[in-house]
């Protein structure tokens, strides 16, 4: 026994249940991936697709003409029905006409007619009352003179309906006193219609001696 040598073989023994518990986990692992996997696909495959893209709107076609309503017409129609109703509206009714404008006569139209002599002798008898009327306004105004034209009309009783005056006197004051003063005078009733119309002139002028 001596002098020899002793070889000593060292086995590495693995612990019981050592290295069968690592391979397991990488095969665990691993089943763990795939079916995480799987369900990624599953889930893309399930999702639901994405909406294709919305056309663009068409443009709106411009209306047609013969498509187009009128309110105006069809309200139209509707007064035609009420019309037809025995209902016409208000604006169809006819308006009353304003009267004519009445005729003015002259007030001095006249177609009668005086006798010369009767008129002349009304004149003759209130000559004087005239001639006073201009005395008295001479008395103030020594140069005045001037002819005077009085015109009367005379109603159908005779009796003077007016009376004016005018001339180249240039008095009121005298041919207001001649004017009342005619307006005062009667006449026969005139010829021939229901008022005559007559001039009468007189002159007046300071006297001489």
């Amino acid at each position: 026994m001596e002098g020899s040598h002793v070889v000593r073989k060292e086995v590495s023994v693995a612990e019981p249940g050592k290295s069968q518990g690592g391979g397991n986990l990488k095969y665990i692992l691993g089943g763990l991936l795939l079916l995480c996997g799987a369900g990624v696909v599953v889930f893309l495959l399930r999702s639901p697709a994405a909406p294709p893209p919305e056309a663009p709107p068409k443009a709106a076609e411009p209306p047609q003409a013969a498509e187009r309503v009128n309110p105006m017409a069809q309200q139209e129609l509707i007064l035609d029905e009420v019309k037809d109703a025995g209902q016409p509206p208000a604006a169809a009714e006819e308006k009353p006409k304003p009267a004519a404008p009445k005729e003015v006569r002259d007030e001095w139209a006249c177609d009668g007619d005086l006798q010369r002599a009767a008129l002349q002798t009304v004149i003759n008898n209130n000559r004087a009352q005239v001639r006073n009327c201009y005395e008295r306004r001479l008395k103030v105004n020594n140069v005045l003179a001037g002819d005077l034209k009085l015109k009367i009309k005379v109603g159908a009783n005779g009796q003077v309906a007016a009376a004016a005056v005018s001339g180249t006197l240039h008095d009121n004051e005298v041919f207001g006193c001649v004017r009342s003063l005619a307006q005062k005078w009667s006449f026969p009733p005139p010829e021939g219609g229901q008022c005559a119309v007559v001039q009468v002139p007189f002159q007046f002028a300071p006297k001489t001696n």
